[in-house]
């Protein structure tokens, strides 16, 4: 007989899961047993058995207990909190707020209706010199600009974006590839085999902004994989395949960011990559929500 608890959560629900010491973690059940589920947590892209007396909704009273200024002082359980508001849909404005202000101090939002929006560029700051403004139709001109002007900006980005859609026939093999990566390399399990074939393909697929855009946790999965450990292996015969693994992810990651025009309005390039997905995202979800719904699902790398 099934354990109480399960009736609970089902496959696909989003939730907070403890795996040992670690914190209260978003993840997303994809495979439920009798005393335990499995979560993919979010950002780490790690799976875990977890049991059921550690598990939690995704709601608002479990997000009191464990979305707190503490826990968010923790650069990866920020960005996972982040990423999983975006993909619900960001309807909670003030951990999105939060998070954005954390991550870009001095940041507001000016706007109610754009969760995410940065302030804008101060009174004094210098304009920018002509050989290196951004035009209008960038990605930069689309997060400077204030207010209506703002948004007809950013609406004519993502028609930009859009023009890239014939980019997505390749979208169903690179999620399934980064899939296989997800499979492959984790914490107890490595099959550096099927892992470089995977890099393999995916290394030649043609990526647009589009296709990225539309994959932010896909994308994500290759941002740690160039932080991969490969000295874990230095002593044993996978020593060479795991430092591969590395190089790969670092290659691959090379062709992503190859996709976005410089200058950038933030940092660098993960914290430009961010704030557009949100973009994309927000007006993805409100001019053609079940188009929104669709890309979530086909879009993010483990096979949602």
């Amino acid at each position: 007989m099934e354990n109480a608890e399960a009736g609970k959560f089902e496959v696909e629900d989003i939730v907070f899961a403890e795996y040992r010491e670690y914190l209260p973690w978003p993840g997303r059940i994809i495979r439920k047993h009798e005393q335990s589920a499995v979560v993919l947590f979010i950002s780490t892209n790690d799976c875990q058995k977890i049991s059921y007396s550690k598990i939690w909704p995704y709601d608002d009273e479990q997000k009191k207990k464990y979305v707190t200024k503490e826990s968010l002082d923790y650069d990866d359980f920020r960005l996972a909190i982040l990423m999983t508001e975006q993909r619900m849909g960001g309807k909670d404005t003030d951990i999105l707020n939060y998070v954005w202000q954390v991550m870009h101090p001095g940041a507001e939002n000016t706007s109610p209706s754009v969760a995410l929006a940065p302030s804008p560029a101060p009174a004094t700051a210098p304009a920018p010199a002509p050989s290196t403004a951004p035009s209008t139709s960038g990605a930069a001109a689309a997060i400077a600009a204030p207010g209506t002007h703002q948004r007809e900006i950013e609406l004519a980005y993502m028609r930009k974006v859009h023009q890239e859609s014939s980019s997505l026939r390749v979208e169903r093999q690179f999620v399934g590839e980064i899939n296989k990566l997800l499979k492959c390399l984790t914490i107890g399990y490595k099959n550096y085999d099927e892992a470089l074939a995977a890099f393999e393909q995916l290394l030649q697929m043609p990526v647009s902004k589009l296709l990225l855009l539309r994959n932010f946790e896909a994308v994500d999965c290759i941002r740690l994989l160039c932080r991969f450990a490969a000295s874990v292996e230095a002593h044993t015969v996978n020593r060479d395949a795991a430092i591969m693994v590395k190089s790969q992810a670092n290659k691959l990651m090379a062709g992503f960011i190859a996709c976005f025009e410089l200058p950038y309005t933030k940092d660098n390039f993960w914290s430009e990559f961010v704030h557009l997905s949100e973009v994309y995202m927000r007006y993805t979800m409100e001019f053609m929500p079940r188009q929104a719904g669709a890309a979530d699902n086909k879009g993010t790398p483990s096979g949602q």
